[in-house]
């Protein structure tokens, strides 16, 4: 995992980030749930010692029987759920290629009314993508810059929510922070690597996302036009630090 902060690789088990010394958010929750699962576990410990000649003498040969069928229920159970999951699978994507053309045909629409987030949802939920003469990675560079424009304006949505909470209200800055920080790194790297070549389609609606964002950040942050121009060359800290001075100004 990485530490919401600055990015950098942070484990579970650590409570602070070793580079930037911000609180582990998900180290709390960690903590928790291993101290309910020692309480399960000696609960549980403390029952089987209690009675365990019993248990041997009465209930072992019983229960060596009632597992043996739990493991055959369990894998019969098991093999018709993939069953299942495939069988689904197989239907969803017998529909997705007869309808391919009416499937483009709403993408497209969805793009030209700025849908943005509705376009990168029906991605992420399934295979419903767009394609470029029948390319499916052709979009790569446009669902990379929309996952972030989906999360900047999530994290805006939640902030405002949740205003009156520091503790979430921090994190939904950071995942802004974030966010902003990844797609000047996408948009750079879309359209100023002599590596990289963006899509000639999806280039319009890439541009579109990045100033929609810029128009966001200047008005839920009081970014001025100076502060965006230098947003490439920012960090993600310094970004976070930008959005919590002029947010509060």
């Amino acid at each position: 995992m990485k530490c919401y902060n600055c990015g950098a690789p942070i484990q579970m088990t650590q409570k602070f980030c070793p580079n930037c010394g911000s609180p582990n958010v998900e180290f709390k929750k960690h903590i928790d749930d291993m101290e309910q699962y020692d309480k399960k576990f000696n609960r549980t410990r403390s029952k089987v010692i209690g009675n365990s000649k019993w248990f041997v003498k009465y209930i072992a040969p019983v229960t060596a029987l009632v597992i043996s069928i739990i493991a055959l229920a369990l894998a019969v159970i098991g093999s018709n759920t993939m069953l299942g999951y495939d069988m689904a699978q197989r239907k969803q994507q017998k529909y997705y290629d007869s309808h391919s053309e009416e499937i483009q045909t709403r993408l497209r629409k969805l793009l030209e009314d700025g849908e943005y987030t509705t376009v990168y949802s029906m991605y992420s939920n399934g295979d419903c993508s767009l394609k470029d003469n029948g390319d499916r990675y052709a979009w790569n560079d446009f669902y990379n810059v929309a996952s972030n424009y989906t999360y900047l304006r999530k994290g805006i949505i939640n902030m405002m929510e949740e205003e009156n909470n520091s503790y979430y209200s921090s994190e939904y800055m950071n995942t802004i922070a974030r966010a902003v920080s990844e797609m000047e790194d996408d948009v750079d790297r879309c359209f100023n690597s002599s590596y990289h070549n963006v899509s000639e389609e999806s280039a319009k609606y890439i541009k579109d996302m990045h100033e929609k964002s810029h128009e966001l950040l200047k008005a839920y942050f009081n970014l001025t036009d100076e502060d965006i121009s230098g947003l490439a060359d920012m960090s993600q800290t310094d970004i976070l630090t930008l959005i919590t001075r002029r947010g509060v100004e």
